[in-house]
Protein backbone atom coordinates (compact mmCIF):
# COMPACT_ATOMS: atom_id res chain seq x y z
CA UNK A 1 0.00 0.00 0.00
CA UNK A 2 1.25 3.46 -0.88
CA UNK A 3 0.94 6.41 1.46
CA UNK A 4 1.10 10.09 0.52
CA UNK A 5 2.08 12.46 3.32
CA UNK A 6 2.42 16.22 3.60
CA UNK A 7 6.02 16.87 2.49
CA UNK A 8 8.50 19.33 3.98
CA UNK A 9 9.16 21.77 1.14
CA UNK A 10 11.53 24.04 3.03
CA UNK A 11 13.57 24.32 6.20
CA UNK A 12 10.93 26.39 7.98
CA UNK A 13 7.83 24.59 6.72
CA UNK A 14 5.78 22.96 9.47
CA UNK A 15 2.40 22.68 7.74
CA UNK A 16 0.81 22.87 4.31
CA UNK A 17 -2.60 23.59 2.79
CA UNK A 18 -4.59 21.26 0.54
CA UNK A 19 -5.35 23.27 -2.60
CA UNK A 20 -7.05 20.65 -4.80
CA UNK A 21 -7.77 16.94 -4.96
CA UNK A 22 -6.98 15.61 -8.44
CA UNK A 23 -8.53 12.20 -7.72
CA UNK A 24 -11.57 10.98 -5.81
CA UNK A 25 -11.80 7.94 -3.53
CA UNK A 26 -12.36 4.77 -5.58
CA UNK A 27 -10.79 6.10 -8.78
CA UNK A 28 -7.88 4.19 -10.35
CA UNK A 29 -4.47 5.90 -10.34
CA UNK A 30 -1.24 5.21 -12.16
CA UNK A 31 2.32 5.75 -11.01
CA UNK A 32 3.37 9.36 -11.59
CA UNK A 33 -0.20 10.66 -11.77
CA UNK A 34 -1.05 13.74 -9.68
CA UNK A 35 -3.20 12.90 -6.64
CA UNK A 36 -3.36 16.12 -4.64
CA UNK A 37 -2.11 19.67 -4.99
CA UNK A 38 -0.71 21.27 -1.84
CA UNK A 39 0.59 24.71 -1.00
CA UNK A 40 3.31 25.80 1.41
CA UNK A 41 4.05 29.38 2.36
CA UNK A 42 5.94 29.99 -0.87
CA UNK A 43 5.00 27.48 -3.54
CA UNK A 44 2.35 25.11 -4.81
CA UNK A 45 3.19 21.52 -5.73
CA UNK A 46 1.41 18.40 -7.00
CA UNK A 47 2.06 15.14 -5.15
CA UNK A 48 2.17 12.09 -7.40
CA UNK A 49 1.29 8.44 -6.91
CA UNK A 50 4.31 6.21 -6.42
CA UNK A 51 2.51 3.08 -7.62
CA UNK A 52 -0.50 1.89 -9.60
CA UNK A 53 -3.71 1.17 -7.74
CA UNK A 54 -6.89 2.74 -6.41
CA UNK A 55 -7.28 5.79 -4.20
CA UNK A 56 -8.57 4.06 -1.09
CA UNK A 57 -8.80 7.08 1.21
CA UNK A 58 -8.01 10.76 1.34
CA UNK A 59 -7.67 12.94 4.41
CA UNK A 60 -8.56 16.60 4.65
CA UNK A 61 -10.78 18.76 2.48
CA UNK A 62 -9.67 21.58 0.21
CA UNK A 63 -8.20 24.47 2.28
CA UNK A 64 -7.47 22.13 5.20
CA UNK A 65 -4.14 22.81 6.93
CA UNK A 66 -2.11 19.66 7.57
CA UNK A 67 1.09 19.21 9.52
CA UNK A 68 4.26 18.04 7.73
CA UNK A 69 4.32 14.25 7.84
CA UNK A 70 0.56 13.81 8.26
CA UNK A 71 -1.07 11.29 5.95
CA UNK A 72 -2.96 12.78 3.01
CA UNK A 73 -3.99 9.65 1.11
CA UNK A 74 -3.68 5.88 0.84
CA UNK A 75 -3.27 4.06 -2.50
CA UNK A 76 -3.70 0.31 -2.77
CA UNK A 77 -5.71 -2.46 -4.36
CA UNK A 78 -9.46 -2.84 -4.26
CA UNK A 79 -10.60 -4.43 -1.00
CA UNK A 80 -7.28 -3.80 0.72
CA UNK A 81 -7.62 -2.81 4.37
CA UNK A 82 -6.95 0.84 5.15
CA UNK A 83 -4.54 1.38 8.06
CA UNK A 84 -5.61 3.45 11.02
CA UNK A 85 -4.79 7.17 10.61
CA UNK A 86 -5.12 10.10 12.97
CA UNK A 87 -7.33 12.00 10.56
CA UNK A 88 -10.81 11.01 9.48
CA UNK A 89 -10.72 9.86 5.82
CA UNK A 90 -12.96 11.49 3.24
CA UNK A 91 -14.24 8.17 1.86
CA UNK A 92 -17.84 9.26 1.48
CA UNK A 93 -19.79 12.47 0.88
CA UNK A 94 -20.32 14.46 4.06
CA UNK A 95 -23.71 14.86 5.62
CA UNK A 96 -25.17 18.22 6.57
CA UNK A 97 -23.26 17.90 9.84
CA UNK A 98 -19.61 17.91 8.69
CA UNK A 99 -17.66 14.90 9.93
CA UNK A 100 -14.48 16.83 9.26
CA UNK A 101 -15.59 19.60 11.58
CA UNK A 102 -16.46 17.07 14.27
CA UNK A 103 -13.15 15.26 13.89
CA UNK A 104 -11.13 18.46 13.96
CA UNK A 105 -12.86 20.17 16.85
CA UNK A 106 -13.65 17.41 19.33
CA UNK A 107 -10.05 16.31 20.03
CA UNK A 108 -9.06 19.95 20.53
CA UNK A 109 -11.73 20.43 23.20
CA UNK A 110 -10.69 17.27 24.94
CA UNK A 111 -7.05 18.33 24.79
CA UNK A 112 -7.92 21.64 26.38
CA UNK A 113 -9.07 19.98 29.60
CA UNK A 114 -6.14 20.67 31.87
CA UNK A 115 -4.46 17.58 33.27
CA UNK A 116 -6.77 15.12 31.50
CA UNK A 117 -5.52 14.55 27.96
CA UNK A 118 -2.66 15.59 25.73
CA UNK A 119 -2.90 18.90 23.87
CA UNK A 120 -2.19 18.45 20.15
CA UNK A 121 0.06 21.34 19.01
CA UNK A 122 2.83 21.80 16.44
CA UNK A 123 6.35 22.54 17.75
CA UNK A 124 6.36 25.98 16.09
CA UNK A 125 2.96 26.83 17.59
CA UNK A 126 4.18 25.80 21.06
CA UNK A 127 7.24 28.04 20.65
CA UNK A 128 5.11 30.98 19.51
CA UNK A 129 2.70 30.43 22.39
CA UNK A 130 5.58 30.78 24.83
CA UNK A 131 6.88 33.92 23.10
CA UNK A 132 3.44 35.59 23.10
CA UNK A 133 2.37 34.32 26.55
CA UNK A 134 -0.61 32.47 25.09
CA UNK A 135 -2.27 29.78 27.23
CA UNK A 136 -2.59 26.83 24.85
CA UNK A 137 -5.29 25.27 27.06
CA UNK A 138 -7.61 28.08 25.95
CA UNK A 139 -6.85 27.81 22.22
CA UNK A 140 -9.06 25.88 19.80
CA UNK A 141 -6.99 24.12 17.16
CA UNK A 142 -7.98 24.27 13.50
CA UNK A 143 -5.35 21.90 12.11
CA UNK A 144 -5.68 18.22 11.31
CA UNK A 145 -7.09 16.21 14.25
CA UNK A 146 -7.80 19.50 16.04
CA UNK A 147 -4.10 20.27 16.30
CA UNK A 148 -3.14 23.81 17.33
CA UNK A 149 -1.13 25.51 14.58
CA UNK A 150 0.91 28.68 14.22
CA UNK A 151 -2.17 30.39 12.78
CA UNK A 152 -4.20 29.58 15.90
CA UNK A 153 -1.53 31.00 18.23
CA UNK A 154 -1.12 34.18 16.18
CA UNK A 155 -4.89 34.61 16.17
CA UNK A 156 -5.07 34.25 19.94
CA UNK A 157 -2.09 36.58 20.44
CA UNK A 158 -3.75 39.12 18.18
CA UNK A 159 -6.97 38.79 20.17
CA UNK A 160 -5.09 39.49 23.41
CA UNK A 161 -3.41 42.57 21.95
CA UNK A 162 -6.75 43.73 20.60
CA UNK A 163 -8.39 43.33 24.00
CA UNK A 164 -5.71 45.46 25.61
CA UNK A 165 -6.07 48.11 22.93
CA UNK A 166 -9.83 48.24 23.42
CA UNK A 167 -9.39 48.73 27.17
CA UNK A 168 -6.96 51.59 26.56
CA UNK A 169 -9.31 53.22 24.08
CA UNK A 170 -12.64 52.56 25.76
CA UNK A 171 -14.17 55.73 24.37
CA UNK A 172 -13.20 54.99 20.78
CA UNK A 173 -15.00 52.75 18.30
CA UNK A 174 -11.87 50.98 17.11
CA UNK A 175 -12.15 48.06 14.75
CA UNK A 176 -9.43 45.52 15.40
CA UNK A 177 -8.40 43.08 12.64
CA UNK A 178 -7.47 39.56 13.74
CA UNK A 179 -4.51 37.81 12.17
CA UNK A 180 -6.65 35.00 10.74
CA UNK A 181 -8.66 37.56 8.73
CA UNK A 182 -5.61 38.70 6.78
CA UNK A 183 -5.84 37.51 3.18
CA UNK A 184 -9.18 35.78 3.75
CA UNK A 185 -10.77 34.85 0.42
CA UNK A 186 -7.52 35.19 -1.56
CA UNK A 187 -5.59 32.45 -3.32
CA UNK A 188 -3.05 30.60 -1.14
CA UNK A 189 -0.07 32.47 -2.59
CA UNK A 190 -1.78 35.87 -2.27
CA UNK A 191 -2.85 35.02 1.27
CA UNK A 192 0.76 34.21 2.15
CA UNK A 193 1.97 37.44 0.57
CA UNK A 194 -0.66 39.43 2.48
CA UNK A 195 0.32 37.91 5.80
CA UNK A 196 4.05 38.24 5.19
CA UNK A 197 3.73 41.88 4.19
CA UNK A 198 1.49 42.73 7.15
CA UNK A 199 3.89 40.94 9.49
CA UNK A 200 6.83 42.78 7.94
CA UNK A 201 5.24 46.19 8.44
CA UNK A 202 4.09 45.31 11.96
CA UNK A 203 7.45 44.05 13.20
CA UNK A 204 9.85 46.57 11.63
CA UNK A 205 10.48 50.31 11.46
CA UNK A 206 10.75 50.73 7.70
CA UNK A 207 12.28 53.77 6.05
CA UNK A 208 13.08 54.30 2.37
CA UNK A 209 15.93 56.31 0.85
CA UNK A 210 15.92 57.37 -2.83
CA UNK A 211 18.87 58.19 -5.05
CA UNK A 212 19.82 58.23 -8.74
CA UNK A 213 23.01 56.95 -10.31
CA UNK A 214 24.52 57.87 -13.68
CA UNK A 215 24.02 54.76 -15.78
CA UNK A 216 25.83 55.60 -19.06
CA UNK A 217 29.03 53.83 -18.02
CA UNK A 218 27.14 50.76 -16.79
CA UNK A 219 25.18 50.45 -20.05
CA UNK A 220 28.37 50.80 -22.10
CA UNK A 221 30.06 48.16 -19.92
CA UNK A 222 27.09 45.83 -20.45
CA UNK A 223 27.37 46.24 -24.24
CA UNK A 224 31.08 45.44 -24.05
CA UNK A 225 30.45 42.29 -22.00
CA UNK A 226 27.72 41.15 -24.41
CA UNK A 227 30.03 41.65 -27.39
CA UNK A 228 32.81 39.66 -25.70
CA UNK A 229 30.36 36.95 -24.65
CA UNK A 230 28.94 36.57 -28.14
CA UNK A 231 32.40 36.54 -29.75
CA UNK A 232 33.32 33.59 -27.54
CA UNK A 233 29.92 31.93 -28.11
CA UNK A 234 28.97 32.11 -24.45
CA UNK A 235 25.24 31.72 -23.85
CA UNK A 236 24.85 34.42 -21.20
CA UNK A 237 21.87 36.69 -20.56
CA UNK A 238 23.76 39.76 -19.34
CA UNK A 239 20.88 41.93 -18.16
CA UNK A 240 21.16 45.19 -16.24
CA UNK A 241 19.76 43.29 -13.24
CA UNK A 242 22.82 41.02 -13.28
CA UNK A 243 25.20 43.98 -13.04
CA UNK A 244 23.10 45.64 -10.33
CA UNK A 245 23.12 42.34 -8.43
CA UNK A 246 26.92 42.28 -8.61
CA UNK A 247 27.09 45.90 -7.42
CA UNK A 248 24.75 45.07 -4.55
CA UNK A 249 26.82 42.08 -3.49
CA UNK A 250 29.99 44.17 -3.33
CA UNK A 251 28.15 46.91 -1.42
CA UNK A 252 26.88 44.34 1.11
CA UNK A 253 30.44 43.14 1.67
CA UNK A 254 31.45 46.74 2.26
CA UNK A 255 28.55 47.54 4.63
CA UNK A 256 27.99 44.20 6.35
CA UNK A 257 25.24 45.41 8.68
CA UNK A 258 22.83 45.46 5.72
CA UNK A 259 23.49 41.76 5.10
CA UNK A 260 21.68 40.58 8.22
CA UNK A 261 18.48 39.03 9.56
CA UNK A 262 16.65 39.79 12.79
CA UNK A 263 14.32 37.02 13.95
CA UNK A 264 13.36 35.24 17.17
CA UNK A 265 14.99 38.04 19.14
CA UNK A 266 18.41 37.53 17.57
CA UNK A 267 20.34 39.62 15.02
CA UNK A 268 22.69 37.69 12.76
CA UNK A 269 25.09 39.33 10.32
CA UNK A 270 26.16 36.99 7.52
CA UNK A 271 29.62 36.67 5.97
CA UNK A 272 28.20 35.27 2.73
CA UNK A 273 25.54 36.96 0.63
CA UNK A 274 22.37 34.96 -0.09
CA UNK A 275 20.72 37.26 -2.60
CA UNK A 276 16.96 37.21 -3.21
CA UNK A 277 15.66 38.28 -6.63
CA UNK A 278 11.95 39.22 -6.53
CA UNK A 279 10.20 37.46 -9.42
CA UNK A 280 6.69 38.28 -10.62
CA UNK A 281 4.21 35.48 -11.31
CA UNK A 282 0.72 35.60 -12.80
CA UNK A 283 -0.87 35.34 -9.35
CA UNK A 284 1.74 36.83 -7.07
CA UNK A 285 5.39 37.31 -6.25
CA UNK A 286 8.12 34.97 -5.05
CA UNK A 287 11.74 35.58 -4.09
CA UNK A 288 14.09 32.84 -5.33
CA UNK A 289 17.49 32.93 -3.67
CA UNK A 290 21.04 32.76 -5.00
CA UNK A 291 23.06 31.25 -2.20
CA UNK A 292 26.66 32.37 -1.72
CA UNK A 293 26.22 34.91 -4.50
CA UNK A 294 29.45 36.60 -3.40
CA UNK A 295 31.37 33.59 -4.72
CA UNK A 296 30.03 33.96 -8.28
CA UNK A 297 31.49 35.84 -11.24
CA UNK A 298 29.28 38.08 -13.37
CA UNK A 299 28.82 35.26 -15.90
CA UNK A 300 27.94 32.71 -13.22
CA UNK A 301 25.58 35.22 -11.63
CA UNK A 302 23.81 35.74 -14.98
CA UNK A 303 23.34 32.00 -15.45
CA UNK A 304 22.05 31.53 -11.89
CA UNK A 305 19.58 34.44 -12.05
CA UNK A 306 18.14 33.20 -15.34
CA UNK A 307 17.76 29.66 -13.96
CA UNK A 308 16.09 30.50 -10.65
CA UNK A 309 13.72 33.00 -12.30
CA UNK A 310 12.68 30.41 -14.91
CA UNK A 311 12.13 27.78 -12.20
CA UNK A 312 10.01 30.20 -10.18
CA UNK A 313 7.80 31.16 -13.12
CA UNK A 314 7.26 27.53 -14.11
CA UNK A 315 6.58 26.40 -10.54
CA UNK A 316 9.62 24.11 -10.58
CA UNK A 317 11.63 25.85 -7.86
CA UNK A 318 13.52 23.71 -5.41
CA UNK A 319 12.18 24.55 -1.91
CA UNK A 320 15.68 25.61 -0.84
CA UNK A 321 15.64 28.20 -3.63
CA UNK A 322 12.76 30.04 -1.97
CA UNK A 323 14.12 30.63 1.53
CA UNK A 324 17.14 31.91 3.39
CA UNK A 325 17.83 35.20 1.60
CA UNK A 326 19.83 37.84 3.50
CA UNK A 327 19.03 40.75 1.17
CA UNK A 328 16.60 41.23 -1.73
CA UNK A 329 16.53 43.12 -5.03
CA UNK A 330 13.22 44.02 -6.71
CA UNK A 331 13.20 45.61 -10.17
CA UNK A 332 10.21 47.54 -11.55
CA UNK A 333 12.17 49.17 -14.36
CA UNK A 334 10.31 47.25 -17.04
CA UNK A 335 7.04 48.68 -15.71
CA UNK A 336 8.15 52.28 -16.18
CA UNK A 337 8.23 53.00 -12.45
CA UNK A 338 10.81 55.52 -11.27
CA UNK A 339 10.74 55.48 -7.46
CA UNK A 340 8.71 53.24 -5.14
CA UNK A 341 8.71 51.93 -1.57
CA UNK A 342 9.52 48.21 -1.49
CA UNK A 343 8.49 46.31 1.65
CA UNK A 344 11.09 44.27 3.48
CA UNK A 345 11.08 40.51 3.22
CA UNK A 346 10.34 39.31 6.78
CA UNK A 347 13.47 39.24 8.97
CA UNK A 348 15.71 40.94 6.40
CA UNK A 349 17.33 44.31 7.09
CA UNK A 350 17.17 45.77 3.60
CA UNK A 351 15.64 45.55 0.13
CA UNK A 352 16.81 47.49 -2.94
CA UNK A 353 14.23 48.69 -5.45
CA UNK A 354 15.36 49.46 -9.00
CA UNK A 355 13.36 51.84 -11.20
CA UNK A 356 13.28 52.51 -14.94
CA UNK A 357 16.09 54.41 -16.66
CA UNK A 358 15.44 58.15 -16.88
CA UNK A 359 16.64 60.35 -19.75
CA UNK A 360 17.96 63.66 -18.42
CA UNK A 361 20.18 66.55 -19.50
CA UNK A 362 23.36 67.32 -17.60
CA UNK A 363 26.47 69.50 -17.92
CA UNK A 364 29.63 67.70 -19.00
CA UNK A 365 33.05 68.49 -17.54
CA UNK A 366 33.69 70.98 -20.35
CA UNK A 367 30.40 72.75 -19.67
CA UNK A 368 28.44 71.25 -22.54
CA UNK A 369 24.85 70.05 -22.16
CA UNK A 370 24.58 66.36 -22.93
CA UNK A 371 21.93 63.66 -22.50
CA UNK A 372 22.51 61.15 -19.73
CA UNK A 373 20.63 58.13 -18.46
CA UNK A 374 20.07 57.86 -14.75
CA UNK A 375 18.99 54.85 -12.73
CA UNK A 376 16.72 55.44 -9.70
CA UNK A 377 17.21 53.34 -6.58
CA UNK A 378 14.84 52.95 -3.61
CA UNK A 379 16.42 51.39 -0.52
CA UNK A 380 14.05 50.29 2.24
CA UNK A 381 15.74 49.34 5.52
CA UNK A 382 14.78 48.46 9.09
CA UNK A 383 15.57 51.52 11.22
CA UNK A 384 15.62 49.23 14.27
CA UNK A 385 18.76 47.56 12.93
CA UNK A 386 20.64 50.32 11.08
CA UNK A 387 20.52 54.10 11.11
CA UNK A 388 19.95 56.33 8.11
CA UNK A 389 23.64 57.23 7.82
CA UNK A 390 24.69 53.57 7.51
CA UNK A 391 21.92 52.87 5.00
CA UNK A 392 23.06 55.91 3.01
CA UNK A 393 26.61 54.53 3.02
CA UNK A 394 25.34 51.29 1.56
CA UNK A 395 23.37 53.09 -1.15
CA UNK A 396 26.42 55.23 -1.88
CA UNK A 397 28.46 52.06 -2.37
CA UNK A 398 25.88 50.67 -4.83
CA UNK A 399 25.98 53.92 -6.80
CA UNK A 400 29.80 53.87 -6.80
CA UNK A 401 29.88 50.43 -8.45
CA UNK A 402 27.15 51.37 -10.95
CA UNK A 403 28.98 54.52 -12.01
CA UNK A 404 32.36 52.75 -12.08
CA UNK A 405 31.37 49.35 -13.51
CA UNK A 406 34.93 48.11 -14.14
CA UNK A 407 35.17 47.75 -10.35
CA UNK A 408 32.61 44.93 -10.66
CA UNK A 409 35.30 42.58 -12.02
CA UNK A 410 38.19 43.63 -9.79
Amino acid sequence: MGTIVMPKLGMTMSEGTIVNWCKEVGEPVTKGEAIVEISSEKLTQELEAQEDGILLAKYGDVDAVMKVGEVLAHIGQEGEEIPETAATPSTAPQSSTSETDTASKTPAKQGQKKGEERIFITPLARKLAKEHNVNIEEVEGTGGNGRITKRDILREASNQISTQAVKQAANENAQVAHSDDIGEGLSPIRKTIARNMRASLHNTAQLTLHRKAHANALLAFRRLLKTESESHQLQLKLSVTVLIARATILALQQVGAMNSRYENGQLKEFENVHLGIATSLDDGLVVPVIRNADHLSIGQLATKIEKIAANARSGQSNPDELSGSTFTITNLGASGIEYFTPILNPAETGILGVGSLQQELALSEDGQVEPVQKMPFSLTFDHQIVDGVLAAQFLDAVVKYVENPHLLIL
